[in-house]
């Protein structure tokens, strides 16, 4: 089973579906395709919205960041 997540990218407007097989942490490293090349971004932020907040219906954003400090 997995967990369909929001995310954006270095603050991009622009938000894309992803799946985890869990929600990623703060501060965890994740590996997404990008452009067609797999990437590796830090979370920074992780969101939870209530039920029906989300005009989509996602539940949950993530923010993450090419900037791994």
């Amino acid at each position: 089973m997995t967990v369909q997540c929001r995310v954006t990218v270095d603050d991009s407007p622009t938000l894309e579906e992803a799946a985890f097989l869990a929600v990623p942490r703060i501060g965890e490293t994740v590996s997404l395709a990008i452009g067609g090349a797999a990437t590796s971004l830090r979370v920074s932020r992780v969101v939870h919205l209530p039920e029906g907040l989300s005009p989509d219906g996602a539940a949950i954003v993530l923010e993450l960041t090419s900037k791994i400090l």
